[in-house]
């Protein structure tokens, strides 16, 4: 079934998708041309479109990518953070773990305060079948922050049909 851009009240969707998450292959034109077409339509509604290549091998983590995406598109200022307790009074937790407990917590507080329920926001993770098992596992992590509370945003992933 070839998916068709339909909108109903100043949101898009892919018709006969309810879905937040959607599959798109390389392979197939006719998705690339939906992507460019919902693309249009979101910014043209000053909605909110990004899109991030999590192809290997990727410069930076999947957070501090979508983060740094999320500040270009709006945010001048750095949020303020403090570490988790169990952190704080854990002098033999390595360098590397707090860093990315900072990360998650400054990505989350800002998808929270960047959280609209009337503009459309789509976050397109290319290449997704070619990410590493950990940048697989923040996906899902942020897609379970995402239900958690509530936000509505539509992740879009691309991958060859003839993955796996």
């Amino acid at each position: 079934m070839t998916p068709t851009l339909v909108s109903h009240w100043n949101k898009t969707a892919l018709d006969n998708d309810s879905k937040r998450v959607r599959l798109f292959y390389h392979d197939n034109p006719t998705h690339w041309g939906a992507l460019e077409n919902l693309r249009d339509d979101i910014l043209e509604n000053e909605g909110q479109y990004i899109s991030l290549n999590l192809g290997e091998p990727i410069p930076e983590s999947l957070p501090e990518m979508f983060y740094d995406a999320l500040k270009n598109t709006r945010w001048d200022q750095t949020l303020q953070f403090s570490l988790p307790s169990i952190l704080q009074h854990n002098p033999r937790a390595p360098h590397a773990f707090i860093n990315r407990a900072i990360l998650w917590q400054r990505l989350c507080d800002l998808l929270v305060i960047d959280d609209e329920p009337y503009r459309e926001t789509v976050l397109v993770l290319e290449n997704v079948d070619q990410a590493s098992p950990e940048t697989q596992h923040d996906v899902a992590r942020l897609i379970r922050f995402h239900e958690t509370h509530s936000i509505e945003r539509t992740f879009i992933f691309t991958f060859s049909r003839n993955a796996g």
